[in-house]
């Protein structure tokens, strides 16, 4: 009698511990899974940073790609002028000399 008590008290506690090691399995397994998912979706709200950041990136360089275009363009405007106003400048002081020789000439025979 006592051998049919302890063997069912044993299958009892044994239930029990094949209960908690069951419980204990699925918990590890839904935290685990509740780990992955967090960090499924850090992951994609970065990427999603990553995308929106590489746009405004993106948008930026062309915006400064424009203006170095505009700056380039009014560079090259001034250079053309500048080049102009040389020439028109050289072209009156050979008339501004030509000028003085011939006023030179004339008041000196």
């Amino acid at each position: 009698m006592d051998k049919c008590a302890i063997e069912f008290i044993a299958r009892r506690w044994w239930r029990r511990a094949e209960v908690w090691v069951i419980a204990m399995l699925l918990i590890a397994g839904g935290a685990v899974l509740g780990w992955q998912s967090a960090y499924w979706a850090m992951v994609s709200t970065q990427a999603h940073q990553v995308a929106e950041i590489r746009a405004a990136y993106d948008a930026a360089i062309a915006e400064r790609d424009k203006r170095l275009d505009d700056l380039t363009s009014k560079t090259e405007n001034a250079a053309t002028k500048a080049s102009k106003a040389a020439t028109t400048a050289t072209q009156a002081a050979d008339k501004a000399d030509e000028a003085l020789s011939r006023t030179q000439s004339e008041a000196w025979p």
